[in-house]
């Protein structure tokens, strides 16, 4: 089901590791919602969601991500740039928020009566045009791009700095200018079809402990081949990516039926519930035992996806 903006919105708090602000009463009507995180570990997964009438941009300054829309993988390196379109289903295809540096900007689109970012209403009518017809949605950005970000953080902070409404107004347009020329520049495809079929064989066969070399014979390539292609176009190595998809299967395991965690592990593979154990907080930020007493994971999604698409 599709998500609309404002159940998304419900779900970003503050924490020490994550900032949100709404830009709006700093002068900048279009921008609700300007985060970053500073993950040191992995937290869980990004459900399937949409903002309506905005625009979303993801910045990764630094790790790896991997973005899901209409069922094609997006895999990010540090410094990608992601766009999602309004009303446009997306998450991060069951993968986790991985352990990095990412902001992310909500850009809703001026009603008829406004123009975006103040500007005379022929150029706030062409940028708005524009935007919407990026020709890539994911492309590697230049480091003028990444400190705008980073700009309008700082701005924001700083209340009494002269002309700040001009300041932030300013930023934001060189930000979406500077995205209108990477995004023409640096294009960035999505994963080959014939690594997406291998990467939802491993996701419908969480019990299996696949052979990689299985694997790379699958994809008709070299086992070295297949790991480097892998990482390239996913941001996991193959092993890592087959321990998330056990991780998956025991999270809907642990808040679905009463099994032990023990006969969840070795169902799953794992030569022992310690080791799972360990592998599950690593992937996940938290135990199997702390995920299955709180459900917390679940009361969100459940927040996420009750929202009138």
């Amino acid at each position: 089901m599709r998500v609309p903006y404002m159940d998304i919105v419900a779900n970003y708090m503050d924490t020490p590791e994550r900032r949100v602000l709404d830009l709006r009463p700093a002068g900048l009507a279009q921008v609700p919602m300007l985060g970053v995180y500073f993950y040191n570990h992995a937290r869980p997964d990004l459900p399937v969601h949409h903002h309506a009438r905005g625009l979303e941009f993801c910045f990764l300054a630094r790790g790896n991500q991997v973005f899901e829309v209409g069922g094609r993988l997006y895999p990010m390196r540090g410094g990608d740039l992601f766009v999602t379109f309004p009303d446009e289903p997306h998450s991060t295809g069951g993968a986790p928020s991985e352990p990095g540096v990412l902001y992310w900007l909500n850009l809703r689109l001026p009603s008829p009566s406004q123009r975006l970012l103040d500007l005379p209403r022929d150029e706030s009518d062409s940028l708005v045009d524009s935007l919407l017809r990026l020709p890539e949605r994911h492309f590697r950005v230049t480091r003028p791009t990444a400190s705008l970000f980073g700009e309008l953080l700082k701005l924001y902070d700083i209340p009494a700095i002269p002309h700040r409404r001009t300041r932030l107004r300013s930023t934001m347009l060189r930000l979406l200018l500077e995205i209108l020329d990477a995004s023409r520049r640096h294009g960035a495809t999505a994963a080959s079809p014939r690594l997406l079929e291998i990467i939802r064989f491993i996701r419908e066969h969480p019990r299996e402990d696949f052979p990689l070399k299985d694997l790379a014979r699958r994809a008709h390539v070299s086992l070295s081949h297949f790991k480097r292609i892998f990482k390239a176009e996913t941001g996991h190595s193959p092993r890592e990516f087959i321990l998330q998809g056990k991780v998956d299967a025991a999270k809907s395991r642990l808040l679905e039926n009463g099994d032990s965690i023990t006969e969840i592990a070795l169902d799953l593979g794992f030569v022992s519930s310690q080791y799972f154990a360990t592998v599950f907080r690593r992937l996940t930020g938290t135990t199997p035992t702390a995920y299955r007493r709180t459900g917390e994971p679940r009361a969100a999604s459940r927040r996420l996806h009750d929202g009138q698409g």
